[in-house]
């Protein structure tokens, strides 16, 4: 799968693209793309080394992350606006952004190596707009 494919595939999810266009524009500066971005660097500094090797890998299967981590990359403060956008508790925000930030750093990190925020919010907009295309008029 290539690395638009991968991020295609996780903008699927309505609630994934929103929680992560949430996660891209609350807390701090800059927003976007710059912003999501950031968090996956600092990813590097509050996973283990196995879980974000494991991520960054074509290979291997990402191991799953806690929501302490989550909160410790995120920050309570953007947890909560992050909650306030979407709709619901910061717990369950933590939750799901446990699940969704490995699938993130993998499909930011093809052949392993993280990509620049210009090209990940490149590639963000082209696999929103091939997944808005092939909804087709109904979708």
């Amino acid at each position: 799968m290539t690395d638009i494919a991968k991020l295609s595939t996780l903008l699927d999810d309505p609630e994934v693209r929103d929680l992560l266009f949430g996660l891209a524009h609350t807390g701090a500066r800059p927003t976007g793309p710059a912003h999501l971005h950031s968090v996956v660097l600092r990813l590097a500094e509050t996973t283990t080394p196995e879980q974000y090797g494991s991520w960054l890998s074509d290979a291997a299967h990402n191991q799953p992350m806690t929501v302490d981590q989550v909160r410790s990359t995120v920050g309570e403060g953007p947890l909560d606006d992050l909650a306030t956008f979407a709709g619901g508790s910061s717990a369950a925000v933590a939750w799901q952004l446990a699940s969704i930030l490995p699938d993130l750093v993998d499909a930011a990190s093809p052949g392993g190596t993280v990509i620049g925020a210009d090209q990940l919010g490149r590639h963000i907009l082209e696999a929103i707009d091939a997944d808005d295309r092939s909804a087709g008029a109904f979708g």
